[in-house]
């Protein structure tokens, strides 16, 4: 074996042109499969930075009436359940949190004195031990705190916040920092690598969960039976089956639901690993969108594969003497398939290297792609040691599905074809073992193609269509009055304030607040809507409604266009007839017309004020670009408090974004130095996020696709070029006898063409049959577009004439003397 490895690198080394293309072709193979796969493993399959993280159990509570749904616990469940088993060694709580961090109670309005936002979570005391990690510096939460609510205002905090806001001080343990106002003792520091329980996000600080109301959450949440709202993470006990767990669990629960009928009954537990649990909450669309990466990069894979089997073929042809001889001294067969498979390993795992460097490049340009949002994302697309040892295992399977047939052909050597001295095989009628590939090669190649055609016209679709509003002079930042401790009624003022201020402020045209803006994050859910004089829905029945909740002069603001009606005014406050503004398809739907809807009047469940409709807006897109027209409703906030809003500024031009934006900062923070401000956006990042997706996909397919043409037409020239060598004698004789340069070209291309037009139909049959998993996908597109169908096989009929006409034309240059002469 050893020695077949050295004379295969010799081999190897003395071709350094087949080499050098072999190694190109299968390193952006396996390049592109290991992007692919480190942003799969980025997102959705990278492990928690925890002790042992395949033994982390993520545990869920749902309902018995419907499996697929897996929920969180509510405290008092949570609570019951960690006393009431028997399989957990410990069982821990906690959930997201943000707080406005500052190291004095009142800082100063300086730039550099800014309060900061920081994203972290309310643990249980027992969480770090759960995790199974240890501080850098200090220590974590001691058995005493945290158990009573409001007693333990300690924090631990992370790496990246002690060496960013407070310059990595080794004397941070002890010191007071000030969280939404309140003072918290600094305790401890954690490790650079750990970055919480929620895999996307880096998180910068840990507060008990009795703390939660320094954090904004309302008074009795822990009591509250129903209100579901931690996440629990735990470990089993050594030799506790995870059927054990899962049966002890649910004994648990029916006794809870016995107790607690109201809130409990008919649930049960569930329980899974930390990374598959991701699956049914954040990942599904990514996953999705993951694999189908991994499937088409796959299929490019396979396109190198072909290539360098042909290749590997052409060069098995050129090595005939060499392997006769072999076989003649004595070499049997499996000696030869042994050695010709090694040499292919050895150019697999060249490939595999080049394909690792790729993957590093590949790394940079996803991360390039991912938009800009108002949360510490902690996505990490550099291949980790999982991903090597997928791409090793990639590498080695690469090359034996390359070189096996090959090898396998070489090995079949005519020993008196050898003695005579005819080192080439003749040419026989029907498609060769290379014609096959190459038709392979072009049916793949068709298949990624028409990916890329259907998701770039997708692209275009999307980019044209109207989401309802403009954002080419929008500024937008969020403000979270939570994090300053307001309480609603001086949230409303404080809203007010800002609204007018900076409506005033130079070069700004309107200015407006919404709880969001659409396409940006989920929206609130109301219903079902009742109209005036109709009965309550029976249970479980009736429409629900999303909505928005906004200020005075949003839709000035937004540019979305009123059809009827009025905007909110100042007026419209508390103790007035409670308003809303319908779009077009709520109008639609529950009146007939907008001009019919405009006074009617409807509420939500039992007990809920009428609400008169003094407006109807042209319906926009609000959860995606994707969406059908769907009802809105938009409510006023002045009717509707809420402590946590995005400012939306609209300027004259495009150069006055940034130093409105300015302004506003210093402006807001003059009202209340407390306050942080977050999540600025500028004009189209606005839209980054709804047009992320599709960009995505339309990028990686196009990628994908014109790599796969382009190994395609390598391949199919370096068929024809070998088919050339190898027909000169016959092409030397035909010229001899006659044959005019047109014949001989046409001859060529025949040959070539004919693979070419079998590979063309096997490949548009089986892209109309797989593409039909893409309709979902697609904006404006269906999946059978004959368009995107018919201009792929044109490029690549015309490709493909290229790449034929070429080796064609060199073999009209062929002297027939010296054709005659050859061996």
């Amino acid at each position: 074996m050893l020695q077949d490895i050295r004379f295969g690198i010799r081999v190897l080394f003395k071709s350094p042109a087949f080499t050098l293309v072999a190694v190109l072709a299968l390193g952006l193979g396996i390049g592109v499969n290991t992007s692919i796969l480190s942003a799969v493993n980025g997102f959705v399959l990278r492990p928690l930075s925890i002790e042992k993280p395949e033994e982390l159990r993520a545990v869920y509570w749902g309902k018995k009436t419907d499996p697929n749904v897996w929920g969180r616990l509510s405290f008092p469940n949570y609570r019951d359940v960690r006393d009431g088993n028997t399989s957990f060694s410990g069982l821990s709580a906690w959930l997201n949190t943000s707080a406005g961090i500052s190291a004095t109670a009142k800082e100063s309005a300086g730039p550099a004195d800014r309060p900061e936002l920081v994203w972290g979570e309310l643990v249980t005391g027992n969480y770090f031990d759960v995790m199974g990690v240890k501080p850098a510096l200090g220590r974590t939460f001691l058995p005493e705190e945290g158990q009573t609510e409001g007693d333990s205002p300690v924090v631990v905090i992370g790496h990246l916040l002690w060496k960013q806001r407070f310059n990595g001080d080794p004397a941070i343990v002890g010191k007071t920092v000030f969280m939404n106002g309140n003072p918290f003792t600094v305790i401890g520091v954690m490790p650079e690598s750990f970055t919480g329980g929620t895999f996307y996000l880096r998180m910068n600080f840990w507060a008990p969960l009795t703390m939660s109301r320094s954090f904004g959450h309302k008074k009795d949440w822990m009591a509250d039976r129903s209100n579901d709202r931690v996440n629990v993470y735990g470990r089993l006990k050594p030799g506790i089956s995870l059927r054990t767990a899962e049966a002890d669990l649910n004994r648990v629960s029916n006794e809870l639901a016995a107790r607690f009928s109201k809130e409990n009954e008919g649930t049960k537990m569930q329980m899974t690993t930390e990374v598959d649990g991701r699956y049914q909450e954040e990942t599904p669309i990514i996953a999705f969108g993951g694999w189908m990466g991994v499937c088409l990069s796959g299929l490019v894979l396979l396109l190198s594969c072909a290539n360098v089997a042909n290749l590997m073929l052409a060069r098995a042809t050129a090595r005939a003497r060499e392997i006769g001889i072999r076989v003649a001294i004595g070499a049997g067969r499996w000696r030869i398939v042994r050695q010709l498979l090694i040499e292919s390993l050895l150019l697999a795992l060249l490939g595999g290297g080049l394909g690792w460097v790729f993957a590093f490049f590949g790394a940079d340009v996803i991360k390039a792609t991912i938009p800009p949002v108002p949360y510490p994302l902690n996505l990490d697309f550099k291949p980790d040691l999982t991903v090597l040892k997928w791409m090793f295992g990639v590498s080695l399977a690469t090359g034996f599905f390359f070189g096996l047939a090959p090898a396998i052909l070489a090995s079949r050597t005519n020993l008196v074809g050898i003695i005579k001295g005819l080192t080439a095989p003749r040419h026989r009628a029907g498609i060769s073992p290379s014609g096959i590939l190459v038709i392979a090669q072009v049916s793949i190649s068709i298949v990624v193609l028409v990916c890329a055609g259907l998701f770039v016209r997708s692209l275009g679709q999307v980019k044209n269509t109207d989401p309802g509003f403009k954002t080419d002079h929008l500024a937008t930042l969020m403000m979270d009055l939570d994090l300053a401790a307001y309480d609603r009624p001086a949230a409303t003022r404080f809203f007010k304030e800002v609204q007018r201020r900076v409506g005033e402020q130079p070069g700004v045209r309107a200015a407006a607040l919404a709880s969001e803006l659409p396409l940006m994050v989920s929206r609130s859910k109301k219903g079902p809507v009742v109209r005036e004089g109709e009965g309550d829905p029976p249970p479980n029945q009736g429409f629900n409604v999303e909505c928005s909740f906004v200020s005075p002069r949003y839709f000035e603001t937004l540019q979305t266009p009123l059809l009827v009606g009025r905007e909110f005014t100042e007026r419209d406050e508390e103790t007035t007839t409670p308003v809303v503004i319908v779009n077009q398809e709520f109008a639609r739907r529950f009146f007939q017309t907008e001009q019919n809807a405009l006074g009617k009047r409807f509420r939500f469940q039992s007990g809920t004020p009428l609400m008169e409709i003094v407006g109807v807006a042209k319906t926009g897109k609000y959860g995606t670009l994707y969406e059908d027209p769907t009802p809105f409703l938009f409510l006023p906030v002045t009717q509707h408090p809420r402590t946590d809003m995005t400012l939306m500024v609209s300027v004259a031009s495009t150069d006055a974004l940034r130093p409105a934006i300015e302004n506003v900062r210093r402006e807001i923070n003059r009202m209340d130095p407390r306050l942080p401000v977050f999540g600025i956006l500028m004009a189209e990042d606005n839209l980054s996020l709804a047009y992320w997706g599709p960009r995505v996909a339309a990028g990686m397919a196009t990628t994908f696709g014109l790599l796969g043409l382009l190994l395609a037409t390598m391949g199919l020239y370096s068929v024809m070029t070998y088919v050339v060598t190898q027909r000169t004698r016959e092409i030397g004789i035909r010229m001899a006898i006659g044959a005019n340069l047109g014949e001989v070209l046409q001859l060529i291309i025949r040959q070539g063409m004919r693979m070419v037009v079998i590979g063309l139909g096997l490949g548009l049959i089986t892209a109309f049959a797989l593409t039909r998993v893409l309709s979902s996908l697609l904006l404006g597109v269906g999946a059978s577009d004959p368009l995107t169908f018919g201009g792929v096989a044109v490029l690549l009929v015309g490709i493909a004439l290229l790449a034929c006409w070429i080796p064609a034309r060199r073999a009209t240059k062929v002297d027939p003397m010296v054709a005659l002469r050859c061996d």
